[in-house]
């Protein structure tokens, strides 16, 4: 709160207080860190596009799926070719292997592709308002 105080040039108590009504409003969704994937040996992150097909019952069996895998970092229901994009940061190619094919068993995948990321360029965690 000092460092926001000193930078927006109000006191702690204004700043604490503009900040409990951000929460409370919903503007603040939750607080995070963000860690550097290498310190953990999660050295390949990658992006698989998913399209499952509809079994009943396998798409709460993806979505289980998805939760309960820690190097599952992102799941989005998408437009486009495919329904789901996946952002994943797993230790290598071996680890990624096994993490796809326990998808493409337990969630009944139709069809994926899988994306390498090679670098990044930018990687932000939240979103700067205008």
């Amino acid at each position: 709160m000092s460092a926001i105080s000193t930078k927006v040039n109000l006191s702690i108590p204004a700043v604490s207080e503009r900040i409990k009504k951000l929460e409370k409003g919903g503007y603040i969704d939750k607080y995070t860190a963000i860690l550097n994937p290498k310190k953990f040996n999660k050295n390949l992150t990658c992006f698989t596009f998913i399209t499952l097909r509809y079994d009943k019952g396998k798409l709460e069996d993806f979505i289980n799926l998805v939760k309960a895998e820690p190097d599952i970092l992102e799941c989005h229901s998408i437009t486009g070719e495919y329904e789901y994009l996946l952002k994943i940061a797993t230790d290598g190619p071996e680890s990624l292997e096994k993490l796809l094919s326990n998808i493409r068993a337990k969630a009944n995948v139709l069809t994926s592709s899988t994306s390498i990321s090679l670098s990044s360029i930018k990687n932000e965690a939240t979103i700067a308002p205008k």
